[in-house]
């Protein structure tokens, strides 16, 4: 799956309508800058319970967060990480992990529209020697399952957020995990893009082989046809498509677009023993809303040219490609010629 594929993907995730914010809403930050948002040491503690607490634990080794009041589109939402682990929060208001051991720790992300569109939600990732598992829930209910009435009361004016018997799924098994507990923070940043206390961290903005703008042109996926650009900028990127109803691209059906981190990982030898490299990707926001998702993924560039993974099969017993990049093992193992990207 194509960085493209990935945002369609994420964009179907997010249909239910959550992290729109009414007009007037009291809690909007007009502003453009980060007056407002915080980031800190936490207190207190998360409790876990459901069966697969015998694998993840029944404690969140909880360290840093990152919190962000409503911009625009975008609901008020918090980053919460382990403690060896940070934040960073570039202006006006995108959170983005940064997690130091890929491993072993965990990506906790809870968003609030209350005052907007009303919901409210929670996505989870727990890595445990290497394995992830990926946790999340909407209320109302709508992909995943209920996280239950009153069951997260999100509070960044004055650094609390508080989960009682919060209900999560596992979204590749099912299985249920309840959260409890009360979680504060002090800020140790204030606003910008400041360090905290050793854990928070900065994006780098140091340009990579990536850098600068690349065009998909007319293509389709998935049955849709489509064009789009993306844009790296540092460890960043921005993408935009165009969906269309013909196969000659003319006849726009939609608009879409989306921001993400990245982190470039090792150089690897695909299948078919080209070399490439791995990236992994941070998707943040889907048409202007809140969204979290990882994918992993591979590249390799030659000349002007931008090719990404092969997603490989279409495996009718799990209805997805063999080769989605929505887990490590998951990654893509060739590349996909069919399609590319050209530099600008």
């Amino acid at each position: 799956m194509k960085i493209f594929g990935v945002l369609l993907f994420a964009l179907l995730v997010s249909a239910c309508g959550g992290g729109e914010n009414s007009e007037g809403s009291n809690l909007e930050n007009t502003s453009g800058d980060t007056q407002g948002d915080t980031q800190g040491n936490t207190s207190g503690v998360i409790t876990l319970s459901g069966d697969d607490t015998t694998v993840v634990g029944t404690i969140l080794d909880t360290g840093y967060i990152g919190a962000s009041l409503a911009e625009g589109s975008l609901p008020d939402y918090i980053v919460i990480v382990d403690q060896s682990s940070g934040v960073t929060l570039t202006p006006p208001n995108v959170l983005t992990p940064n997690v130091i051991d890929p491993n072993n720790g965990f990506v906790l992300v809870v968003m609030d529209d209350t005052p907007g569109s009303g919901v409210k939600g929670i996505s989870m990732s727990i890595m445990v020697d290497g394995t992830e598992f990926d946790y999340a829930c909407t209320t109302p209910v709508s992909t995943f399952v209920e996280c239950g009435f009153n069951s997260i009361s999100l509070d960044i004016e004055n650094k609390t957020v508080i989960f009682d018997n919060a209900t999560v799924i596992n979204t590749d098994t099912n299985t249920i995990l309840t959260i409890d507990g009360t979680l504060t923070w002090s800020d140790s940043v204030g606003t910008g893009t400041g360090t905290g206390t050793g854990t928070g961290t900065v994006g780098n903005g140091v340009a990579t082989e990536l850098e600068g703008t690349w065009i998909d042109a007319c293509r389709e996926f998935d049955g849709v046809y489509e064009t789009g650009s993306v844009t790296f900028s540092g460890n960043t990127f921005t993408y935009s498509g165009l969906e269309y109803s013909d196969s000659a691209c003319t006849v726009v059906d939609g608009t879409y677009s989306s921001t993400a981190t990245f982190t470039i990982g090792n150089s690897t030898t695909t299948s078919s023993g080209l070399s490439a490299k791995e990236i992994d990707i941070t998707v943040l926001t889907i048409d202007g809303s809140s969204f979290t998702l990882m994918y992993y993924d591979i590249f390799r560039i030659d000349g002007d040219r931008l090719y990404f993974g092969d997603q490989g099969s279409y495996d009718v017993n799990i209805d997805d490609w063999e080769y989605n990049g929505l887990t490590i093992e998951k990654r893509p193992i060739d590349l996909d010629f069919s399609s590319y990207s050209t530099k600008e």
